[in-house]
């Protein structure tokens, strides 16, 4: 398209479209900075309708999954709205390019690929455990349902972004499946063509095809033509022989979430996400050690040599051993049958121990299977997982229970955190509030202790409760603990700012601090706006009363001075929130204390001012 204006949009060239809209670059005056705008044909029919309904609410659930993922994983939403026939979209424009085009170079290796799909995992994960409330309806859980190469961003800087959550519904978890018509062929499980719906394990099966993807450098599924590759994929019942191919325990890995039978497959990101993570901490490592060790394999054999070696028959016992002239000893009878004896014990024991933890394990998947379906509360789970825990000396076979415990009580702070983000005037935050998030972020370290992320989010909430108890030195050691733990969120800047706005401390420095937040994602509203107003009446306050204990004129005209500007920058921001937080009160009480401050100025200048010469005819009469 030619250059032209979609509203205040100005449309700068066409971008990449898929199969439910157009989008294109544009310019956005008001924000002042390019975004990505996506246009869907307005229609009448139930098609059209269903689309931008899907559309719309993705939207709204993919502006407030931004806004609580504090990787910057997910891209954000501007504006959405309707005009010229078209349904609208307008958001953030990444520099990069998409996993479909990084594709159509040749495969990755297994590093970079296993890296980008913990990046969509960990998105699912949060949206997977998602909770908010749109329109008064309450929703728990987001399935993206279109994940594919196209809808993975790349940055110029490496970062991963996942795209258009156009087509998500929000799923109550107590119900298994939901409806939802729309998604890519290539990248949808059989079951969901099958039937037409999706849970929470289609997102599973998607990220399973896009890693084969990556790894192999072509498509899991492939057909020149589209119903035959949907027939394909609906009536799969074998894994393909391409599977084999692929490097080491990723081929495992891989062959269980593309497994035909659906119960064999994974059955949440977090557990397909725990898999990668422990297949990069320690297969890659094993791979590497075998290919810089070649030598390794060597070393274990014996020599022909030394076979052929064969004890002296009148050799002396030692210690129950025969003695050789060379090389190892020999065992006696003896010796063989007792350390046979151990062999058999330990072999028995080990067998009974695995045994034992796969019971573990089945039992811990049937715990996360009974929380997710809120079958039990949260408090119950957490009471059933220590059970377990006291009876197992492992921690792998509790990973099941241990990762969806972790989750749902960051995922309990994280709504304490992103609602206080959001400064909702329908949804306050009050130091109960904060408790509540400090001790769910406890309970979720309890269960991951290296996680920096949790440390970092309750040294956050840690700081709030100080900061409202008068504890500023501590609130502001807890923030600053925070910003380093997360550094690519707004929240500890949200917090340094509020510490450094209390009492008019440093608005400089609250300001900075502000401005770093929005530099992360985080958009300042009236709540800063009336604490920064608050933040310079009481500083001008304190120039006034300086200017009254002031000895010079020069003194006290510079606290005046000062003080009318602190008191204009109060104004003007009291009047940017007016009616909100008592502004027009307040705007009014600044107003005045600034009259009354330049009066008091007036006057001590009309004081120490020099008398002005008395003319002859004002003299007194005795002197004429």
């Amino acid at each position: 398209m030619d250059p032209k204006l979609f509203g205040r949009y100005e449309i700068i060239r066409k971008l990449a479209g898929g199969g439910m809209g157009r989008v294109f670059l544009a310019y956005d005056p008001v924000l002042n900075r390019q975004v990505g705008l996506k246009l869907i044909d307005s229609g009448t029919d139930r098609d059209s309708m269903e689309v931008i309904e899907a559309e719309r609410r993705g939207a709204i659930l993919q502006d407030q999954l931004a806004k609580r993922e504090p990787g910057g994983r997910v891209a954000q939403i501007f504006d959405v709205g309707e005009r010229e026939g078209y349904f609208y979209i307008a958001m953030e424009y990444i520099e990069g390019e998409d996993l479909s085009e990084l594709l159509s170079r040749g495969p990755l290796t297994p590093e970079r690929s296993v890296s980008i799909a913990l990046d969509i995992l960990e998105v699912l994960v949060k949206a997977h455990t998602f909770q908010t409330t749109i329109e008064g309806k309450s929703h728990r859980g987001i399935i993206h349902g279109d994940i594919k190469p196209r809808n993975i961003r790349i940055t110029t800087s490496g970062q991963v972004k996942v795209l258009d959550f156009g087509i998500a519904k929000a799923v109550s978890m107590t119900r298994s499946l939901t409806y939802n018509q729309f998604g890519s062929v290539p990248y949808s499980s059989p079951e969901r063509l099958q039937t037409g719906e999706m849970d929470a394990r289609s997102d599973v099966w998607s990220v399973a095809v896009v890693l084969f993807e990556m790894l192999a450098g072509k498509p899991y599924f492939q057909s020149a033509e589209p119903s035959k590759l949907e027939w394909t994929i609906r009536n799969y019942r074998a894994l393909s022989p391409e599977i084999a191919k692929l490097p080491g325990r990723l081929k495992e890995l891989v062959s269980r979430a593309l497994d035909p039978d659906l119960n064999r497959r994974f059955s949440s990101a977090a557990l397909l996400q725990q898999e990668l993570y422990t297949w990069r901490e320690y297969g890659s490592q094993a791979t590497v050690r075998t290919v810089a060790d070649p030598e390794a394999t060597r070393r274990t054999t014996y020599s022909e040599d030394a076979t052929r070696r064969t004890p002296r028959a009148n050799a002396p016992l030692q210690g129950g051993f025969r003695q050789k002239k060379r090389g190892w000893p020999v065992l006696s009878w003896n010796m063989r049958w007792i350390f046979t004896g151990v062999f058999g014990v330990v072999f028995l024991a080990s067998v009974f121990t695995l045994v034992y933890e796969f019971r573990t394990w089945r039992q811990a998947e049937a715990l996360r299977g009974s929380l997710e379906a809120n079958r039990i509360t949260l408090d119950q789970a957490k009471d059933q997982y220590r059970v377990l825990a006291r009876r197992s000396p492992w921690q792998f076979p509790l990973l099941p229970a241990r990762n969806i415990l972790r989750d749902r009580y960051a995922a309990d702070a994280d709504r304490v955190i992103a609602d206080y983000r959001e400064a909702s005037d329908s949804t306050p935050v009050f130091s109960k509030d904060w408790q509540r998030a400090k001790n769910a972020l406890a309970a979720a370290l309890n269960f991951a202790p290296q996680d920096k992320s949790i440390q970092g989010k309750l040294n956050l909430a840690d700081g709030y409760l100080k900061l409202t108890a008068g504890d500023l030195k501590a609130a502001h050691a807890d923030f600053d603990t925070a910003r380093s733990l997360l550094p690519n969120s707004p929240d500890p800047h949200i917090g340094l700012a509020q510490f450094y706005m209390r009492g008019g401390r440093d608005l400089d420095k609250a300001e900075s601090e502000l401005k770093e937040a929005e530099h992360h994602g985080f958009r300042a509203g009236r709540r800063e706006q009336a604490q920064l107003a608050r933040g310079y009446r009481l500083r001008a306050e304190e120039w006034v009363k300086q200017a009254d204990h002031a000895k010079e004129l020069a003194q006290m005209e510079e606290a005046l001075t000062r003080a009318d500007s602190d008191f204009a920058h109060a104004q003007e921001l009291y009047s940017a929130v007016a009616p909100f937080y008592n502004a027009v009160q307040l705007d009014a009480k600044v107003t005045a204390e600034r009259n009354a401050a330049a009066k008091k100025l007036n006057q001590a200048k009309l004081i120490h001012a020099d008398p002005p010469p008395i003319t002859p005819a004002e003299y007194p009469k005795e002197s004429r």
